[in-house]
Order: structure tokens, then C-alpha cells, then sequence
């Protein structure tokens, strides 16, 4: 264990910290929708600490205040224009954890640590096996349709569950672990888990994760190791075949379709009834922002919005939804062109925002979080919203800031130690010592 330089910040902020991560990292598909507000009052006690002005005037340069803020305010800007009574600027707020995340980045940095990749690993790996024993306890004992509700939706469950089984990966690239094969086992429990909620969405991420991780891995083996880093690839992918195989022939399918469902929508082939009104909806939302895309419709009229746009006979079931099942679509609609561009800000922040960091040994890391962190989202994001409500808007933006704060190589003093009576234990240099 590497702890973190010494500056005199109080334990508290340092135990705020540490709890904060296990809530993000661990403990997601146990305490649900609860997440949400242990990681906000987190968030508080950051911003509201006396550190907090240590910690700012400590914090490191990087654009991601910048983006959070600016993504954070443009939503806002349109629900000016588009409010029609004044409780409808509270969706405002739905953008606030981007804003709240900050000051936790700045306090993380001061208790930065070397083995902070493998912890990040550690805890991931730990929560994709708990997302799965809830899952199992959930649809095999108590014979639940799905595994998540009542803790969180089908769709936030898996989601959850899979981001965590591929971002527990970083322990296997990260310096200094130990039992790298240990970390392989989380895609496949990340898999488990969204094979028994039921959810096509988060499945489908499972290919592009896994390329994502295999690229790291090569890009990071030795060239002798190559070889070898592929067999254990493959040997992962043979067992998340097998895995999903027998899913489909226990009944438990419904998940797995969803790569049939996506070849019938590009080959123009008959879909079944959920995906036929999310391409409704896509139908709708994409006329709608034709319409109005300066400010688009306000956030609580974004699925209104489209209803003189879809047949008669499905707007009833259209308003059944509070989104358009699509992030792009529902910033689109809600924002207008603010929405559209603080959407496409928050899709690559994480990535920029690494990528502006020093190269330090914990860099690859930080970099293969931040890309996995990215494309799950926008993996997930093409059937449903995800930042823009207060679960996932929270994951993503205190995930983010774990990253770039924590997930670093600790600062290092360089001020000389002064020994008893005060004279400096280093020499003045003179002509003759020079």
C-alpha cells in the first residue's frame, strides 16, 4: 500500500473519500437507487469541508472542470427559453452531480495512491459477484420475472453490472498486481448478471468492452506475451459463449436477442413490440427536433413532444414513458442544440480530460478506465437515457473524478528533511564542492 503524501488534510475527508468509492465501485447492486444520495451527501461534505480550500488551491489543471461545468449549464441556458411555469427549471438540477463531482476531484488528489488501480479493480471485481448473487437470490430463489427492481430498474441493474465486470479489468493491467487472472472473471459475472436481468442493452456492450480490453492488453504485453495474452482473450470469450449458450437454453433469452433484434433492424426485417416503439420513438424524437432545435421542448415535455409524430394508436403507450429511450435523442428534444452539444461534452470528457493528465505509471490505467467508462455509456445510450437522471448521471461523473483524482501516482515532496537544530542535512554548494 502507497499512502498518499502527508498535508495535514483531516482523516474524515480522507475516510469521506474512501466510502465514496466503495458506494461507486462495490456496493452499486445492493443499495440501488441509494447510491444516488450516499454519493451526492459525499459530494457535500467535499464541497462544504474546511479542506476544500486547501484542495482547490492544490488541485491540478484539467479540463474537466470546465466540461462538467459547461455540460452542467447548457441544459440549463435551454430550460430558460422553454420553461413554462417555474418548477419545470428544477430539471436543472438533474445536471448538479456534474457540478458536485468537482470538488471531490480535488480533494482525491491529495490521497492519491500507486495501488489505486488495483483497489478500483478490486472493488469492481467485488461488485460484479455481488451484482450476481443478488441477481441469483432475486430470480432463482425468490423467483423474480428480472433481477434489480425493487433496488433499481432491469436496465440500470445490468448496466451497472456489466460496466463494473469490465472496469474491474484495469487490475489486471495495473502495476503491482498481484493474481492477475483473478480480474478475468469480471465480464463474465458482468455477463451473468445481465443475462438474468433480462436487458438486451447492456449484452450488447459485452463485444465492444471486450475488443476495448483486448486492444489494452496487447498494446501493454510484452511482444513475447503476446501470443499468450490472446489464448487467455479467447479463453474468456469461449466461457462467456458458453455462459450466454446455456442461458438461452435455461430460459433465460430474452437478454441474448438482442444481437438477433439488432441484425432484423438493419437488414429492415419484423421486430417485436419493445423494439418497434423504440424506433417510434426514435421516428418521433428525430421530427420533433426538427422542429424546435434551438431549445427543443423542455425536459418534462420531451416525450409529449413527439406525439404528432407517431401513429395515433401508440400514443398512449408513448406516454407511458418518461424518455425517449435514446440519450442523444432525449438531450435533443428536451435541450435543443445546448442538449445536443453538452451531450456530446460528457461523451468524451473522461478520455480528454485523461489524456491531459502526466504520463505517469498509473496513466494506461487511468486511460483504459476513462475509454471503457465512455463507450459503455454510449453503448448503453442507444436504448436508453442514462446521464440526465440522477443515477447514472452521478456513476458517470463521480467515476470520472475517481479517476483523474484518485488513480494517479501520489505527489512526492521534494523539500529536504531538516535535521535536529535546524541546518540543512544538504551542504551549500560552494566553488569547491560545485
Amino acid at each position: 500500500m502507497t499512502p498518499a503524501v502527508s498535508d495535514g488534510t483531516s482523516s474524515y475527508m480522507r475516510w469521506a473519500c474512501l466510502a465514496m468509492i466503495v458506494f461507486l465501485f462495490a456496493l452499486p447492486c445492493v443499495t440501488g437507487r441509494l447510491t444516488t444520495y450516499f454519493v451526492l451527501l459525499f459530494g457535500i461534505f467535499a464541497l462544504l469541508s474546511p479542506s476544500v480550500v486547501a484542495a482547490f488551491q492544490a488541485r491540478s489543471r484539467n479540463p474537466i472542470d470546465l466540461m462538467f461545468v459547461t455540460a452542467a449549464v447548457l441544459p440549463a441556458i435551454a430550460f430558460l427559453f422553454t420553461s413554462e411555469d417555474p418548477g419545470d427549471l428544477l430539471f436543472a438540477f438533474n445536471f448538479v452531480p456534474l457540478l458536485l463531482a468537482l470538488p471531490m476531484r480535488w480533494q482525491l488528489q491529495r490521497f492519491a495512491r500507486l495501488d489505486s488501480a488495483v483497489m478500483i479493480g478490486r472493488l469492481a471485481l467485488a461488485g460484479a459477484g455481488i451484482a450476481v448473487i443478488v441477481s441469483v437470490v432475486q430470480v432463482l430463489i425468490l423467483g423474480y420475472e428480472r433481477a434489480g427492481p425493487p433496488l433499481m430498474s432491469a436496465f440500470h441493474f445490468a448496466d451497472t453490472a456489466m460496466l463494473l465486470g469490465f472496469v474491474a479489468l484495469v487490475g489486471a493491467f495495473a502495476p503491482g498486481a498481484n493474481r492477475r487472472w483473478l480480474y478475468l472473471l469480471g465480464p463474465v459475472l458482468g455477463i451473468l448478471a445481465a443475462l438474468l436481468s433480462g436487458t438486451r442493452g447492456a449484452l450488447i456492450a459485452a463485444p465492444v468492452l471486450g475488443f476495448i480490453a483486448l486492444a489494452f492488453a496487447l498494446a501493454l504485453a510484452p511482444a513475447r506475451h503476446r501470443t499468450t495474452t490472446l489464448v487467455v482473450a479467447a479463453a474468456v470469450a469461449v466461457a462467456a459463449a458458453v455462459l450466454v449458450f446455456a442461458a438461452a437454453k435455461l430460459g433465460f433469452g430474452r437478454a441474448v436477442d438482442g444481437f438477433s433484434v439488432t441484425q432484423d433492424v438493419i437488414a429492415g426485417g419484423a421486430v417485436d413490440q419493445s423494439t418497434r416503439e423504440r424506433l417510434i420513438m426514435l421516428w418521433g424524437g428525430y421530427q420533433a427536433f426538427l422542429h424546435a432545435p434551438v431549445f427543443g421542448y423542455g425536459w418534462p415535455d420531451m416525450v409529449p413532444a413527439i406525439l404528432p409524430y407517431v401513429p395515433k394508436s401508440e400514443v398512449e403507450r408513448m406516454l407511458t414513458f418518461r424518455q425517449l429511450h435514446n440519450g442523444l435523442l432525449s438531450f435533443a428534444v428536451g435541450a435543443g442544440i445546448p442538449g445536443v452539444i453538452s451531450f456530446l461534452i460528457l461523451s468524451v470528457a473522461p478520455v480528454i480530460a485523461v489524456l491531459k493528465t502526466p504520463r505517469d505509471e498509473l496513466f494506461m490505467s487511468r486511460l483504459y478506465l476513462s475509454v471503457t467508462l465512455c463507450a459503455a455509456y454510449a453503448v448503453f445510450q442507444l436504448t436508453i437515457i442514462m446521464i440526465g437522471f440522477e443515477f447514472h448521471t452521478v456513476q458517470y461523473a463521480f467515476m470520472t473524478v475517481v479517476m483523474l483524482g484518485f488513480v494517479q501516482a501520489p505527489l512526492r515532496s521534494t523539500t529536504p528533511a531538516r535535521p535536529v537544530g535546524g541546518k540543512s542535512s544538504i551542504a551549500s554548494e560552494t566553488p569547491g564542492t560545485a
